[in-house]
């Protein structure tokens, strides 16, 4: 049986038995409804208490129920302070539930800051924060098999240690390229580390020289703690044995066609791809373009990082 509000009949009745002197249950019997929901009536609509004993008047009580319901509700909305903190994350790209976990940790005290991502969305869906804050999710499908490597002898991801693949430290990064519009050979190559998905994107003047890759990952292993590769068999990166031998960092591959063996990277790439959509010319975007788009992802809350940042999580890790 579905839930309704109580009839003015009901309440008539309910002042009646009142008036006997019967006890909340056997008033909650009589109208076939829950005791709970007579002791709520009573408490909202009584009109006054006299000691012990409750008034209790129908049609006042009607009254107050109608006029109860007809009551304009800001909710959260109404929270100025609540509502710029959502608006202003949502325009800096956050999602919803980014959003709603990161605010938890700037408030920790403040029980009126708190807001869930299901009332975000609502607030988008009735217009109430701009539309440049809409999120798109990002859903895409996968293709599985078993296919033979490009490179032969190559170490595949089964003899990466048991510490990056449960993501216990920091520097085991994988690398992939994000491609630009068609006729063009430029791109970015992309680069996360695994625990603390902080990234790092480079702009290739042409995005199949494994030279050009070779040079950016000597650059960076001496600025970051670099302890293994993670990448694709890719042509871009047919540098593995210059890494290896030169850099003494391990290379691991993924097998051809599976690209879900490095979903960390995959992921950014999708993030990435908010800012330079798909036929997007890299050769037009500028440097500081993309220095921007790396800090807004580097300092966006995670779920998997407990709503801390990847720029957080590196700065408070010991190499």
């Amino acid at each position: 049986m579905s839930y309704h509000h109580l009839t003015l009949e009901e309440r008539e009745k309910l002042s009646l038995l009142l008036k006997n002197c019967c006890r909340i249950r056997v008033i909650a019997k009589e109208l076939g409804r829950s005791p709970s929901t007579i002791c709520r009536e009573l408490k909202r609509n009584a009109s006054a208490q006299e000691g012990q004993c409750r008034t209790y008047r129908f049609l006042p009580a009607d009254e107050l129920y109608r006029a109860r319901i007809h009551r304009k509700r800001g909710g959260k909305y109404g929270n100025t302070e609540l509502s710029d903190y959502v608006r202003k994350h949502l325009l800096q790209t956050w999602s919803p539930e980014q959003v709603a976990g990161r605010i938890r940790l700037d408030y920790p005290n403040d029980r009126r800051m708190r807001i869930s991502h299901s009332t975000i969305y609502r607030w988008l869906r009735l217009g109430r924060l701009e539309q440049a804050a809409a999120v798109t999710l990002r859903h895409k499908g996968q293709r599985r098999g078993r296919h033979h490597s490009h490179f032969p002898g190559i170490k595949l991801l089964k003899k990466r240690c048991i510490e990056a693949y449960r993501r216990q430290r920091i520097g085991d990064w994988e690398l992939d390229t994000i491609v630009s519009a068609n006729y063009s050979h430029s791109g970015l190559l992309s680069m996360c580390d695994r625990k603390s998905r902080y990234c790092m994107l480079f702009f290739l003047r042409n995005a199949k020289s494994n030279w050009s890759v070779y040079k950016i990952l000597a650059a960076v292993s001496e600025t970051m703690p670099c302890l293994t590769f993670t990448a694709d068999q890719g042509v871009e990166f047919d540098c593995y044995r210059q890494v290896e031998d030169e850099l003494n960092i391990p290379f691991y591959f993924c097998s051809p066609h599976s690209p879900w063996q490095k979903g960390t990277v995959e992921n950014l790439n999708s993030l990435v791809r908010e800012f330079f959509p798909r036929g997007t010319d890299f050769r037009d975007i500028s440097k500081e373009e993309v220095a921007d788009a790396m800090s807004i992802l580097n300092n966006r809350p995670r779920k998997c990082l407990g709503w801390a940042t990847p720029a957080e999580v590196l700065a408070n890790s010991t190499f």
